[in-house]
């Protein structure tokens, strides 16, 4: 459910409405029952589930039965307290309990992939948890710190070498051994079915390169290239360092089976232009595939009918296609 203040609610009711005809498409929504009533209520928009449960003996039920959209109840917020667009600690519980609970039935083995919606960091804080956003949930919730963020958009698959931090602190983050070790984990990663490991892993440049061919700064000489050099002799498939008008346009081609750039905010950028609708995040490095859509809360869209679907579909359809990938290895 992600934020039950924000817009997930109901980007959520008109997803499962449009993919309840894809025989593909089996889901399990969890969240807040009373929420997920009202924004149906205030909005005009029937309720598409098919079964609703609130322990795994009913869950377990539906699964047997062949129910494709099953909502799965995992909180109860006070709604007479409850605002479209503010957040409190009461949402911020819902939306840790929403989490939770889709993450304990996976690893109960009544589900396969999760696709998430933007949390709070405001509202987790209210409710006095540490974490502050889905990644650190999930790190919390599957007892392992080593996750991956990938960017997927279009024909691009971004890895960043550093995540959501300050600018500064990205750049300093542009050394020999960093880029080395995210190599060798991105090489790790494409080895799924997912990718195709025909294509090179492709490297970003930090500075923007002269006419000449020469760089504009030292960090390509001193940093990225050894630890391309070094790649290249452990055996791994990478070219670099990349400009980014040549590297993006490139990768939005298909040329390279992965990108890693040295800063964040370069990846959401080129994701964002490549496939403005449906680009999405997938995480690494759990014991199950995790997609979400790139997107806000919606605070400000929260209760008015407005929220479009298209990325959160966009994010299932590309579970599904993890899904078999996973299936295939």
């Amino acid at each position: 459910m992600g934020e039950p203040a924000g817009t997930s609610p109901e980007m959520i009711i008109k997803t499962v409405r449009a993919l309840s005809s894809d025989p593909s498409a089996w889901l399990i929504v969890t969240g807040d029952g009373g929420v997920f009533r009202k924004a149906a209520a205030d909005l005009s928009l029937p309720l598409p589930f098919t079964y609703y449960a609130d322990d795994e003996a009913s869950l377990k039920e539906a699964e047997a039965r062949g129910e494709a959209m099953i909502f799965f109840s995992s909180s109860s917020i006070d709604l007479s307290s409850f605002r479209y667009g503010s957040v409190s600690a009461d949402t911020g519980r819902a939306s840790y309990e929403a989490l939770r609970s889709a993450v304990g039935i996976i690893q109960n083995g009544l589900g396969h992939s999760l696709v998430t919606s933007p949390v709070s960091g405001e509202a987790l804080e209210a409710a006095g948890y540490q974490e502050r956003s889905v990644q650190e949930l999930l790190a919390s919730f599957a007892s392992t710190a080593r996750l991956c963020n990938m960017l997927h958009g279009g024909a691009l698959n971004i890895f960043g070498l550093t995540n959501r931090v300050d600018l500064r602190s990205a750049v300093e983050a542009v050394r020999r051994e960093n880029i080395i070790s995210a190599i060798v984990d991105i090489d790790s990663i494409t080895m799924s079915p997912y990718f195709d490991r025909t294509k090179p892993i492709a490297v970003a440049s930090l500075n923007p390169r002269r006419p000449d061919g020469t760089w504009t700064g030292q960090d390509e000489a001193e940093s990225i290239v050894p630890a391309i050099e070094i790649a290249k002799g452990l055996g791994i498939n990478v070219v670099g360092p990349v400009p980014d008008e040549e590297l993006f346009a490139n990768g939005a081609k298909g040329m390279y089976s992965s990108v890693l750039v040295m800063t964040a905010g370069t990846g959401f950028a080129a994701v964002a232009a490549a496939s403005p609708d449906k680009a999405s995040v997938i995480t690494w490095g759990l014991p199950f595939m995790r997609v979400g859509p790139l997107l806000d809360t919606g605070l400000q869209e929260a209760g008015k009918g407005i929220a479009d679907p298209e990325r959160m579909e966009a994010a299932i359809g590309m579970a599904l296609v993890l899904r078999a990938a996973s299936l295939m290895a």
